[in-house]
């Protein structure tokens, strides 16, 4: 995908991810960490860190006014977790049924891409089906093809 993203570091292991998004709210950093919750299975964790409490705050509103470009720096994470974790099953679930709908018009918006990478499915009404544009879903799993 050829999107605009922030310059990424990660950790030794390729699980966690920071950058640091700029804007008009200033410099606000922000993490990925994919969270093993069974075995070769991740839940994907994003959103601004919170210094005080040491932990990622999936619930900020930023309104840095850059959210495609952060969108994008998260889906480089996804790929760059792939490569090193390559029969790895990655979650995503939004903390809110809104960000769980920007996370959906993100997949739709660079459909073409993704498609040829990685198989997705979608959670609606108890059970995982293949990804279909113009479905709501509450939730989604990613893998490589």
């Amino acid at each position: 995908m050829n999107l605009e993203k922030y310059s990424v570091v990660s950790d030794s292991n390729h699980v966690t991810y920071e950058f640091l998004s700029e804007g008009p709210k200033g410099t606000i950093k922000k993490v990925v960490f994919y969270q093993e919750v069974e075995k070769n299975v991740f839940n994907l964790a994003f959103g601004d860190w919170d210094e005080q409490a040491q932990k990622i705050n999936d619930d900020a509103r930023s309104n840095n006014k850059d959210m495609d470009k952060v969108l994008a720096t998260v889906a480089s994470t996804v790929i760059d977790f792939i490569k090193h974790h390559p029969i790895a099953v990655i979650l995503a679930e939004g903390f809110t049924p809104s960000r769980t709908r920007l996370y959906q018009m993100g997949i739709q918006a660079n459909w073409q891409e993704i498609g040829k990478l990685f198989k997705i499915a979608g959670f609606r009404e108890g059970q995982w089906e293949f990804f279909e544009k113009g479905r709501n879903y509450k939730a989604f799993s990613l893998k490589t093809k």
